[in-house]
């Protein structure tokens, strides 16, 4: 297969760091859905329309079917003759598996302090093995290009979802190991097989992911540099040529730009320039409306009200831009959806819910506005952003987030605005 899905082959492996993982399979949703479900699956649907529709099916909260398909497909290609078309099925599938995990853990909002062990140990063999197939097709001689590529390409990704897991536990030099090799391999991919172009995904979110954060690891894996715009232009190519991880790079591409509106190393930086407030604004919206309009104008599902990743990107843009209502309204959306997935059965983390409510509390206060002869509300006003500013003071978070660094930016983000606020009321 010429073109691969990454598949947040090294999603956020030091940014988002939410290496969190899902209960099990039928939580998702009820049998009985999965059942009906799973029917509308072509028993000889090729792999790489399986790969690319559960890809997609992950933006609409729809896991369960794929799940089975793949655990079918390894099953099948396990009890099959030890091929090198075999291992390299198996080699896919054990990835795609850990992809998927990855996507529902996004889902229900899994953290570092949010797993089940069970499930991690799940997510690590499947990455395991992945790896492990990947080295011993690498091992196999008369391989074509391609097939070197491939190879590179998932053992990559599968080095990167080990490194998120390792960092999540604490253990630094696995997780830099891992990360490191896994950058060689990615670039090796491109090198062999141009045709690659999910791997520019993975390098592009390995590439910023390390500048962002900075700090020892990116001294150690990038020499210190500032590779922010070289991960960003990663991430757009793999858009722009419609790599199958088109719809995760959108989503990951769309945060990135948000979060650079507040990153306070581009505060220098004049309007119009790279990187600088107004232009990362301006992408932010042009990817979020991307992925908006080509996946949820027309949802394939009935029971899909929305996504709330794209919902909760929104709102933070509509804070930054000081569009409380507009956020609020965005806020609401994300609380709704996740309501209505707790109502599936998914087993959604209580600190996101608490999270957007704060989120919510907070768009309130921001459109409070009494009338200066009003002492009364004006005094209850007062009273109320001062309560704020002393929750977001005693460590409150209006959005979790597991990396400390981002965290205390958008930490800071809140705090200044309600600070404003309690100044130009002159409470």
């Amino acid at each position: 297969m010429k073109k691969s899905w990454m598949a947040q082959s090294i999603l956020s492996a030091r940014l988002a760091l939410m290496v969190g993982f899902i209960v099990i399979l039928s939580a998702a949703r009820s049998p009985a859905n999965s059942s009906s479900d799973e029917q509308l699956i072509p028993e000889n649907m090729p792999a790489n329309e399986i790969i690319q529709r559960a890809l997609t099916d992950s933006l609409y909260y729809e896991f369960d079917k794929w799940f089975a398909v793949f655990e079918k497909n390894i099953r099948r290609l396990e009890n099959s003759p030890d091929t090198l078309k075999t291992k390299m099925g198996l080699m896919k599938y054990h990835f795609y598996f850990s992809g998927l995990l990855g996507e529902l853990c996004h889902t229900l909002a899994f953290t570092s302090r949010y797993k089940i062990q069970e499930i991690v140990d799940r997510f690590i063999h499947h990455s395991n093995r992945a790896k492990e197939l990947a080295k011993e097709i690498l091992d196999t001689p008369d391989l074509t290009l391609s097939q070197q590529a491939q190879a590179n390409l998932y053992l990559g990704g599968a080095e990167g979802y080990i490194g998120i897991f390792e960092y999540g536990e604490g253990n630094l030099f696995k997780a830099l190991v891992n990360g490191f090799s896994a950058d060689t391999h990615l670039e090796k991919a491109i090198s062999l097989d141009p045709s690659q172009i999910d791997a520019h995904f993975g390098l592009g979110i390995y590439r910023y992911g390390n500048s962002r954060l900075g700090g020892f690891g990116n001294f150690i894996m990038q020499s210190g540099r500032d590779l922010r715009q070289v991960g960003l232009d990663h991430i757009e190519r793999a858009i722009r040529e419609k790599a199958p991880s088109k719809p995760l790079a959108l989503k990951t591409l769309a945060w990135f730009y948000i979060s650079e509106q507040f990153n306070p190393k581009n505060s220098n930086i004049p309007p119009g320039k790279p990187l600088s407030a107004t232009v990362s604004r301006s992408k932010a919206f042009k990817f979020m409306e991307e992925l908006e309009t080509e996946y949820f104008k027309n949802p394939p599902y009935t029971n899909f009200i929305g996504n709330k990743e794209l919902a909760m990107m929104q709102a933070l843009q509509y804070v930054l831009d000081g569009n409380y209502t507009s956020a609020k309204i965005k806020f609401e959306k994300v609380l709704e959806v996740a309501e209505d997935l707790k109502n599936r059965g998914f087993a959604i983390n209580t600190q996101l819910t608490d999270s957007v409510k704060a989120g919510i509390q907070f768009c309130e206060l921001m459109l409070l506005r009494p009338e200066k002869n009003d002492a009364p509300g004006h005094k209850s006003a007062c009273l109320k952003v001062n309560e704020q500013l002393e929750f977001l003071k005693s460590g409150g978070a209006m959005v979790e987030y597991d990396a400390k660094k981002i965290r205390s930016e958008l930490h800071g983000v809140f705090a200044g605005k309600l600070d404003a606020l309690y100044n130009d009321m002159n409470c």
